[in-house]
């Protein structure tokens, strides 16, 4: 999990990130590699020094801001989740939502099947007021779209917006010129119809928030996955619990 400040990391496990990512074009996962540094100058804030005991990127995760849910996929895909009404402004920002996004997906590439088959990002828009729309700052959100789409090596297989309200709508379409046209089309919204996000994500894998069997999501296992993360030096190899 360790980035190494002004050296280029090239060693083959860290490069297949790239190539995984951008489907083995050696042409695409090159100007990924490429943006992926110039990100890296650019938000060293952002990009340094993550660690799990930050104060407000624990609470973050800890509010599902991401979570990652347990259950794999039936294509053993892992899912990352946004519990986006957790967010509390007052206690903390998008900022560390963002931490805690990239400190969560630098474990998750160390898992091959993850490098290999991608992840599927579930976004629960459920109690989302204006008042915490209004919170979101267009250029923190262009970031994070960009930084995701373009620098950063891994491959979202799709991104599903679940009880989006209609400033959410608004938002996302705004956001979806930056994004390359593959990976608009990879963006679904149910609305409040879960039956048609069960049809691609089985209720037996998800949280009961996401009308699942799996009782209420608990933030303390990715936590504790994390936590283990930072004392240990993990197989590059390993699945991930």
């Amino acid at each position: 999990m360790h980035i190494f400040v002004g050296t280029l990391q090239t060693d083959d496990e860290f490069l297949m990130r790239f190539l995984r990512a951008r489907k083995l074009c050696v042409k695409d996962a090159l100007e990924v590699y490429e943006n992926y540094y110039r990100f890296l100058h650019r938000n060293r804030e952002l990009c340094f020094g993550l660690k799990i005991d930050d104060a407000e990127i624990k609470q973050a995760l800890e509010d599902g801001l991401p979570g990652v849910i347990q259950r794999r996929d039936s294509r053993g895909r892992r899912i990352m989740v946004l519990f986006a009404a957790q967010w509390d402004p007052s206690r903390y920002s998008i900022s560390a939502i963002h931490k805690a996004l990239y400190l969560s997906l630098n474990l998750l590439l160390q898992d091959c099947v993850v490098r290999e088959r991608g992840l599927i990002l579930v976004i629960d828009w459920s109690q989302f007021s204006f008042q915490q729309c209004s919170k979101l700052q267009p250029a923190a959100l262009r970031e994070i779209a960009e930084g995701l789409e373009y620098c950063y090596p891994v491959r979202f297989k799709s991104i599903h917006c679940v009880a989006q309200p209609w400033y959410i709508e608004a938002a996302v379409s705004l956001l979806k010129p930056f994004l390359r046209g593959t990976s608009r089309g990879k963006i679904f919204s149910h609305g409040n119809n879960l039956s048609s996000l069960h049809q691609i994500l089985s209720r037996e894998i998800l949280p009961a928030e996401l009308g699942g069997e799996q009782g209420p999501y608990q933030s303390s296992l990715w936590i504790d996955n994390l936590i283990r993360a930072s004392h240990d030096t993990p197989d590059r190899n390993q699945s991930i619990d």
